[in-house]
């Protein structure tokens, strides 16, 4: 990714009060977008097993898939999903947290996005999420 790229990232990252707090770090994004969640212990769901917080693991999936559908829609901001459904597939452990986004479908009035979290081994994921977002048109 240019870093012209990285830069609008940043910036839209830096201006979501939620997503600055969250610290997710784009990190590269070849045909999507690819991020680190760093581990941080206020992101800590159960303390007796160390395992990251569910909302945290979601969050984490839906900014991600909000900054690639604001790049492919052009918008200036974050974009919200119209839809988004999420499986945890497995416990979590007190490790950053790794994810990719992709793009399923990108059609004229809908997008479709599928994402993956993990933390070890990217064919073992945490979690998976599929996601839909509007697009905005001018005769909305």
């Amino acid at each position: 990714m240019s870093e012209e790229g990285h830069k609008l990232y940043r910036q839209w990252i830096e201006a979501s009060p939620f997503t600055s707090w969250l610290g997710l770090q784009v990190h590269a994004a070849p045909t999507g977008l690819e991020a680190i969640l760093p581990f941080e212990e206020k992101n800590v769901g159960n303390p007796f097993i160390r395992s990251l917080h569910g909302g945290i693991v979601s969050a984490a999936l839906e900014c991600g898939g909000g900054l690639l559908a604001a790049r492919l829609h052009g918008l200036d901001r974050i974009q919200r999903p119209a839809s988004i459904s999420i499986s945890y597939l497995r416990s979590t452990a007190d490790r950053d947290l790794n994810i990719q986004v992709l793009p399923i479908k990108t059609g004229r009035r809908l997008l479709f996005l599928t994402a993956k979290a993990w933390q070890d081994d990217d064919d073992k994921p945490v979690a998976i999420a599929t996601m839909t977002f509007l697009r905005k048109t001018k005769e909305v």
